[in-house]
């Protein structure tokens, strides 16, 4: 059985799926990413987009922290 591994953090993806899991990034590159990574990864940019458009429902789902920038 071949199994599919995350491409951030080496976890096997379980129920993958290429619609979901595969991220195409462009023509000649692509990676597969696990639910917990797209989850961290949203929430990372959630974080910064609410910084950017501060509204109510922004704030409300990601919080009001305040985000710094490397």
């Amino acid at each position: 059985m071949n199994c599919t591994v995350c491409s951030l953090c080496g976890k096997p993806i379980e129920a993958y799926d290429i619609a979901l899991n595969n991220l195409l990034i462009d023509t000649d590159h692509s990676v597969d990413i696990c639910q917990q990574c797209i989850d961290a990864f949203t929430a990372w940019q959630g974080k910064r987009l609410s910084k950017l458009f501060p509204t109510k429902t922004m704030k409300k789902r990601y919080g009001n922290e305040q985000v710094t920038s490397r």
